[in-house]
């Protein structure tokens, strides 16, 4: 199908024109952000981008092009949280959509996950990048998930621990917003971001995903048997399985 041939698709109510209008809702967005995930844990000030985006070298494209993540942290742990994949989307007539993927995704570990607190450098957040990029690259998982309930994935992480790894070197991850200590959402002045929580899984949970009739339901009970586990959803590279009959 050409380009002339697509459906035309009328924009939002909260859609704006120009860029300097574009601005002022990318800003507010982020104030939005901010002031969500101030309120899971005290943030570190350093974002974590990379040097050069990935987009520029035929990556997925974020919203407004920038990508980035923001260190989170509580007294027993730290959320790693993607930081732009809900900005603004921009079009070649510069009209502006809120709201981008309408998700926003993180991971959260114990302290004692992170060598010497080197949180940029960890497998930890090779995972949430990962993940980051992939939403960005399939752009409705909030579709998949308001259908679902969950999703899972499996990613080629640099450096796993040891264990994680299923027979394809593949590491697993079960996304959803039901996160017992993490709000399924937050609120913006264009409406709400759905916030979507990872959850390392161990191959024999992945592996139980896969071959399940239903995985809809699978991922379901998982979710809730890890909610109800010692270490709940938090993402801990070495902890028993669960496994459901």
């Amino acid at each position: 199908m050409s380009e002339e041939d697509m459906p035309h698709v009328a924009p939002s109510e909260h859609a704006v024109v120009g860029k300097e209008a574009g601005a002022q809702m990318l800003a507010r967005a982020c104030a939005a952000r901010d002031a969500f995930y101030a309120s899971l844990g005290a943030i570190d000030g350093d974002v974590l981008a990379p040097l050069v985006n990935p987009s520029f070298m035929g990556g997925p494209r974020w919203p407004s092009l920038r990508q980035a993540w923001r260190v989170i942290r509580r007294p027993n742990s730290i959320i790693i949280a993607s930081d732009g994949l809900s900005d603004p989307f921009e079009d070649d007539d510069d009209l502006f959509e809120p709201r981008g993927y309408l998700v926003e995704v993180c991971v959260e570990a114990p302290l004692a996950s992170f060598d010497e607190g080197d949180i940029a450098g960890s497998w930890l957040f090779d995972l949430v990048y990962q993940l980051s990029q992939n939403v960005a690259d399939h752009g409705s998982i909030d579709l998949l998930v308001e259908r679902h309930g969950s999703v899972s994935m499996a990613l080629d992480l640099q450096a796993p621990p040891e264990g994680l790894e299923d027979e394809n070197e593949q590491v697993g991850v079960l996304i959803d917003a039901a996160a017992p200590t993490i709000p399924a959402a937050f609120e913006t002045p264009y409406g709400p971001v759905m916030m979507l929580t990872a959850t390392v899984l161990q191959p024999a949970e992945l592996n139980y995903i896969g071959e399940a009739e239903n995985r809809a339901g699978a991922r379901a009970a998982l979710s809730t048997a890890l909610a109800a586990s010692p270490t709940g959803r938090l993402s801990v590279a070495r902890r028993p399985a669960v496994i459901l009959p």
